[in-house]
């Protein structure tokens, strides 16, 4: 496709950004697939965003740490011996090797390549083979460092230096997620999946309050549908969220009884969020789970998704295992509900046949998040 068909498509953007929620369309087919729009967004998203790589109690000792691709950006974050966490390049300073991969535990930083080896701060400490170096000196080279900030327990990174802190931007959500204490929930599994579809068509999915009924009707909605208890919010500029309140039928979405610090209306409420561009999040009083979704290409999808749950509810559960085994089975399924309908959308838009379409109020979420696409990629067109 030509830069005019592009242009044609961020325009198609335009027009559906401007319209009233009451006249609403679904984000032009051509959004998904064209291929010079992933260089367009990871120069005015994703390089320039937030983005979650992770939980803070997901690597709870000195020296555990995790890793992070942005687009093609390798990172890292790693727990200080302060108890501090820090994020840095995962660029070895000596001839640029990826220095760590997945998660781990590790006192220092040591090359695969050539053993160059950094302290948990990023300083160099060894580098073999140089005392024939004319002027070298290990003191002048350390990890490039990446902005980090810590909202609610979560891990955001940023190649921004100029963005407003994330607390700053996501203070309209305290007021909203506060009380139920993300932090102290308990990590218990996690999965890493790549998906045949655009990154675009899964936040949408994770945010679409209409399609429990029938796509998760043997998990989310084997007890009865979700829509009629849903109510969708429009957020603000930098995230977008709904909220369905628990069914007793399912006996899921309810505060512990020792659970002493969540009032009234938040003891069987379920919130989704999405904290753009790409943190969504189910938080609930007996759960939590989050995605951080990255694209890999224009057709391919890199989820990082990871389940806690409260630690009211493990300590006072007959097995505790048996526990985390139910929640693991029911999130697996949904996922694999999911999947092959987010793909087929994918494949979907790309027919000829394929035009945006009218949304439902449960579709307000989506909505939000296309208008924040609108806004990010046409600034200073």
């Amino acid at each position: 496709m030509s830069h005019l068909e592009l242009k044609a498509v961020l325009d198609e953007l335009r027009n559906m950004a401007a319209l009233d929620f009451s006249s609403a369309r679904s984000a032009p087919p051509s959004l998904y697939h064209h291929p010079d729009l992933l260089s367009l967004e990871a120069e005015k998203i994703f390089n320039q965003e937030w983005i979650c790589v992770g939980r803070t109690a997901e690597i709870p000792n000195t020296g555990d740490y995790l890793t992070y691709e942005i687009i093609d950006q390798p990172i890292f974050v790693i727990r200080q011996k302060d108890n501090a966490i820090a994020a840095f390049a995962n660029v070895c300073a000596h001839r640029c090797a990826k220095l760590l991969e997945g998660k781990g535990c590790s006192t220092r930083i040591s090359c695969p390549y050539h053993s160059w080896t950094y302290a948990l701060d990023g300083q160099l400490i060894g580098a073999p083979y140089m005392d024939q170096t004319p002027n070298f000196n290990k003191s002048d080279y350390r990890l490039a460092p990446v902005r980090l900030e810590i909202w609610e327990g979560f891990i955001y990174v940023t190649l921004n230096n100029d963005l407003m802190s994330v607390s700053e931007r996501l203070k309209g959500l305290h007021g909203i997620v506060g009380q139920y204490r993300m932090a102290d929930y308990e990590p218990v599994f996690d999965g890493d999946e790549v998906w045949d579809t655009n990154w675009k068509c899964l936040v949408e999915n994770f945010m679409d309050a209409m399609h429990i009924h029938r796509v998760h009707k043997e998990s989310f909605a084997k007890n009865g549908s979700s829509e009629d208890r849903t109510t969708c919010f429009e957020g603000d500029e930098h995230f977008t969220w709904h909220q369905i309140e628990a069914s007793s039928n399912s006996g899921r979405g309810f505060a512990h009884e020792t659970n002493t610090w969540l009032s009234d209306e938040y003891r069987t409420r379920i919130l989704l969020l999405c904290l753009f561009p790409n943190h969504t999040i189910q938080l609930q009083p007996d759960l939590l789970w989050y995605l951080s979704i990255m694209p890999q290409g224009t057709n391919q999808v890199r989820i990082r998704w990871r389940v806690s749950i409260p630690r009211e509810i493990l300590e006072n559960s007959p097995d505790r295992e048996e526990t985390i085994a139910g929640v693991k089975a029911l999130l697996t399924q949904v996922n694999a509900e999911d999947r092959p309908t987010v793909e087929g959308v994918f494949q979907a838009t790309a027919s000829s046949h394929a035009q945006a379409g009218p949304m439902s109020h449960l579709e307000r979420n989506v909505y939000e998040f296309d208008r924040y696409l609108a806004r990010q990629l046409l600034e200073k067109e």
